[in-house]
């Protein structure tokens, strides 16, 4: 199978297993909310969002690990992707202990001192934190491992994997609205079990499948460590600065209005990441194939793929997030049946922004294959953590509690915008090819698909039948918008083909 069918096979597998986590996720999000309350599931939001920020520096180190595995792979027999392996889990380990070390004194400090919560609530934050750093501990040492998987492109047993996680997740859950006792510590639980056995699973994979690859030898090349060491504080930098501009504005919210907003942020934000990530599994199936081409000397290849992933990448998001746009506030009542205040602002807000994040899909990991990341990182951090000064000194101003999220857009495109300028001086990236193949055609479909549903929103009604018919429409309009505008000539003919030749089977 040639690379580019690969990547096509890879794509609808991740799709697969999103529409079904996404649906499961969605009602199991529900079920939570109804088991827990709102101000446990705000609490839960806020703690379990300092591991979060701890877990970011491992699950970036994935990026870290798949980007030397990739380009080691892609050199062939000249490659040593055991050595490479071996460098990054060493550095894992170490961090790992880190981590611990790290969220047991700060983190803990934070719930005890600063968390604002009843105090009959605190020993239950403090549980929570102490489950969710083991379990991010665990996490960490097996990235190397779900590194290695996604340089070898096997989404489909990744994709299998988090199926079944996602229905034993939603067992668990049902079975916590039964449960008598402590149901926010229940819950830490079953979300710590769930982690351990996906990694678990990662881990025994790679020992069936690489094992000459994972086999353990000290690498005493310390310039080796050095190399990846360098790589990763730069990675870690920038992505501390994403998960600190989200979870910094959590706390910021925790600090103003408690707990019950922040309920209505981590269902908006759970919202957002739905979103989401059906753009990015095109970008994870795309990947591996940016870093490979440009490690075996394919520069070009690796920059069309950027433009076409842009572009693919944008108008995927528009059939989710026009139709949820328009109907947001109908959407969620029909979800939670009682809508935390301002979670429909707050999500709005937020798929605004994911349309523009989503503009430079490709840029980080072509920027990554080229091994200087550094202005890239320093810039990407900056620029996301001005939010946190920013917004404190607006609600301190007196402004809505949802005034973060609207400036979140903003700072998104002056992030693409400092990315751009770094693709011009680190590769061959052109910025008129850029506009021409992939801005252009975004915004075209755009145009075509949002002005027509617009006019039928403002005469559609409101019940629970209405919102799902509209939504069904949007998202056939907004399909057709793309076949029409979005897709090339060449594309529409690969995408025939391959239906006439499944049909034929």
């Amino acid at each position: 199978m040639n690379d580019n069918k690969r990547m096509i096979l890879n794509t609808g597998i991740l799709y697969v297993k999103l529409i079904l986590t996404t649906i499961i996720g969605l009602v199991s999000s529900r079920i939570i909310l109804n088991a827990l309350g709102v101000s446990d599931y705000g609490l839960y939001s806020v703690v379990g969002g300092i591991v979060t920020f701890l877990n970011v520096i491992g699950t970036t180190m994935v990026s870290v690990s798949y980007r030397y595995l990739a380009v080691e792979l892609g050199k062939g027999e000249q490659g040593n992707a055991n050595k490479v392996y071996n460098t990054v889990y060493a550095i894992h380990l170490a961090l790992a202990a880190c981590l611990i070390l790290i969220g047991e004194t700060l983190g803990l400090y934070y719930v005890n001192n600063i968390l604002n919560v009843t105090d009959a609530k605190v020993a239950d934050a403090q549980f929570v934190l102490h489950v969710s750093l083991l379990t991010t501990a665990v996490s960490v040492m097996s990235v190397p491992a779900n590194g290695l998987i996604i340089a070898r492109e096997k989404f489909l047993f990744t994709s299998l994997t988090e199926i079944g996680v996602a229905v034993m997740k939603l067992g668990l859950v049902v079975g916590l609205g039964y449960f008598m006792g402590n149901r926010l510590r229940a819950f830490a639980l079953i979300m710590a079990a769930i982690t351990l056995v996906t990694r678990v699973a990662y881990l025994v994979y790679c020992r069936r499948t690489d094992s000459s690859i994972i086999k353990w030898h000290l690498n005493k090349c310390w310039n080796d460590y050095k190399e990846v060491f360098s790589f990763a504080c730069w990675s870690l930098f920038g992505a501390i600065a994403v998960i600190g501009k989200e979870q910094g504005a959590a706390m910021i919210i925790n600090f103003f209005f408690g707990t019950a907003l922040n309920a209505a942020f981590g269902l908006a934000s759970q919202v957002n990441r739905y979103v989401i990530t059906f753009t990015n599994s095109l970008n994870q199936a795309a990947v591996p194939q940016i870093m490979k081409s440009y490690g075996g000397g394919h520069q070009e290849r690796s920059l069309n793929i950027v433009y076409a992933i842009t572009r693919i990448s944008t108008l995927i998001l528009l059939i989710m997030v026009i139709p949820l746009l328009f109907c947001m506030d109908d959407i969620l009542r029909i979800w939670l049946k009682e809508v935390p205040e301002y979670t429909t602002i707050f999500a709005s807000w937020m798929l605004v922004n994911g349309f523009v994040v989503v503009l430079g899909s490709g840029f980080d990991p072509c920027i990554q294959s080229t091994g200087n990341i550094k202005n890239n990182e320093i810039g990407y951090g900056l620029i996301n953590l001005a939010l946190l000064p920013l917004i404190f000194i607006l609600y301190k101003l007196g402004c809505p509690p949802y005034i973060n999220v609207v400036v979140l857009p903003f700072l998104s495109l002056a992030t693409r915008l400092f990315q751009i300028c770094i693709m011009k001086k680190q590769t061959e990236f052109q910025f008129s090819v850029y506009f021409k193949k992939s801005i252009v055609p975004s915004f075209s479909t755009l145009f075509v698909a949002a002005i027509p549903l617009f006019g039928l929103r403002l005469i559609w009604g409101h019940s629970i039948m209405q919102t799902i018919g509209f939504v069904a429409i949007g998202v056939i309009w907004t399909a057709i918008s793309i076949w029409l505008v979005g897709i090339k000539r060449n594309e529409k003919q690969i995408l025939l083909s391959m239906v006439k030749t499944k049909l034929n089977k």
